[in-house]
């Protein structure tokens, strides 16, 4: 690469250095990175080179001040976008560009269809530093007004008790946890109230308004959209609506094609319902709805797939991986197992299991707390398949408003919530969420392998955590050790219990 002293004094206010193969890129229009990138298959050029291309003909700009509007540089990215990705279905050209989109005032029920995208960055805000208002909460013009009339007071009867509580709680939890020595001030307080609002942010509704940072690829953008349009949700499909004209603005080739999926329509209101009907009933015995764990499918011979993936990357493995699985199953359990602890030894703290750990698969079911997993469902790495939120299961009292004395307040404001509920489920099943509140439970099945077994019962059960997933992952811990008892001892799981949840 040679680039004329007039092509450096453009570019440079745009890449990070001029003459090393590694730079960094900044102040680009999105469309213009992808495009970069994408000419790395098309051109023989360096990719400087081609920025310089895209930017002579840019007379509008200034490279100097290192502002421009890029007018020319943009529509030649455009046009080579409708070439490559919309005439020959070159997509993966659209990974490289980045939307960043701020939504403000949407419900968690709309977050949670957003968050339910694997390949995302996701900021939400937080029901642990943040009191919310009492008028705070999503409403539902579609409803029938009597219903809208129910739907609005319970919502706001939430948010009463919820508002009221939060003086009275903090004010015990104070005197129940005395500041520390050493602890500043501003941080005690910053704590209790923190504490206080871990405690009662189960009575906020799912259709409390909170805002979501998102930052995801073009491509992945365009799929969620077409996903979010056939939502059952007015809200969602709305919001996807407003996503799509704004991601334009970043992209606009690049998500040109969103549209209402009618392939999803169809797996939700056809094959899913015709595949339940053709079960058969179920013969069981009621029980009283509990969170909790129940491990539902493992691998037999997980410990010997896991080995067997730390032995094919050997640099002397020459095997089939047929061999190598028939010459692991003649290694005795005790030498297996030491080999697996052999591979943990040196790690450090920040360190993930070996990759070799993905090789054994596993799957619970998890009934927990919606508030609860909000914080869970961010563990994108596994296969998450969720029903859809009630009241069937009952809800959540944290232990600590017994023993301060708000237990009843706290339930007579859930239990308010059920009849309104019926009469939504009645009416609209989908927009029945909105109106439950967060400490009542749902039930997900978690397919997933062990190394991201590793990652969540280590992250959530951590001292840090809050006591309802802290739960979760210390029984999927317990449960999966108790058929591979090799594991015992080998993850840094956090099995102490702490009076008020999170100690800082």
């Amino acid at each position: 690469m040679t680039l004329s002293s007039d092509d450096a004094k453009r570019i440079a206010p745009f890449v990070s250095n001029l003459d090393r193969d590694v730079f960094a890129l900044a102040g680009l229009p999105e469309e213009v990175v992808a495009v970069l990138f994408a000419y790395y298959s098309r051109s023989r050029e360096d990719l400087r080179t081609n920025l310089a291309k895209l930017l002579v003909e840019d007379e509008l700009g200034s490279a100097e001040s290192g502002v421009s509007n890029f007018r020319f540089a943009s529509e030649k990215a455009k046009a080579f976008h409708e070439k490559w990705v919309v005439g020959y279905g070159h997509a993966s050209v659209a990974e490289h560009a980045v939307v960043h989109l701020a939504l403000e005032n949407v419900s968690i029920v709309a977050t949670k269809t957003i968050e339910d995208m694997r390949l995302g960055s996701y900021t939400e805000k937080s029901t642990r530093y943040v009191a919310f208002d009492e008028g705070s909460f999503q409403s539902l013009p579609s409803l029938p007004p009597e219903l809208a009339a129910r739907y609005e007071e319970t919502c706001r009867g939430l948010f009463r008790t919820y508002l009221s509580l939060i003086p009275r709680v903090e004010e015990k939890v104070r005197a129940a946890i005395p500041r520390g020595e050493k602890q500043p001030e501003r941080a005690y307080d910053a704590s209790m109230r923190a504490k206080t609002f871990d405690l009662l942010r189960g009575l906020l509704p799912a259709s409390t308004k909170t805002n979501l940072g998102l930052t995801a690829n073009a491509r992945s953008i365009e799929t969620l959209l077409s996903k979010m349009l056939a939502s059952p949700l007015a809200e969602v499909t709305s919001l996807a609506e407003e996503m799509h004209k704004e991601s334009q603005a970043v992209a606009p080739t690049l998500v040109k094609y969103v549209a209402k999926n009618a392939y999803r329509v169809a797996l939700r209101e056809t094959v899913a319902p015709m595949t339940a009907l053709a079960l058969p009933p179920a013969s069981y015995v009621a029980v009283e709805p509990r969170s909790g764990v129940d491990l539902i499918d493992y691998d037999g011979n997980g410990l010997d797939r896991v080995i067997a993936s730390l032995a094919i990357e050997a640099p002397e493995m020459t095997m089939s991986a047929e061999q190598i699985a028939g010459a692991v199953s003649s290694v005795s359990l005790d030498e297996k197992t030491e080999l697996l602890r052999a591979a943990l030894v040196d790690r450090g703290r920040f360190d993930p299991v070996p990759r070799a750990f993905e090789a054994a698969r596993l799957a619970f079911e998890i009934v927990v707390d919606y508030g609860a997993w909000r914080d869970l469902q961010r563990h994108r790495l596994l296969s998450p398949f969720v029903q859809r939120l009630g009241c069937e299961l009952g809800y959540v009292v944290p232990p600590e408003l017994e023993d301060l004395g708000f237990a009843d307040e706290f339930r007579a404001a859930l239990d308010g919530v059920v009849p309104v509920w019926r009469a939504m489920v009645d009416e609209c099943p989908w927009q029945a969420q909105y109106v439950v509140p967060l400490a009542y439970r749902m039930r997900t099945t978690w397919h997933m392998n062990l190394r991201e077994w590793f990652h969540v019962v280590e992250l959530r059960s951590s001292k840090a955590g809050h006591p309802s997933y802290r739960a979760i992952a210390q029984e999927m811990y317990r449960a999966l050790v108790n058929v591979w008892p090799w594991l015992e001892g080998t993850a840094r799981v956090d099995l102490g219990e702490y009076r008020f949840g999170r100690v800082e």
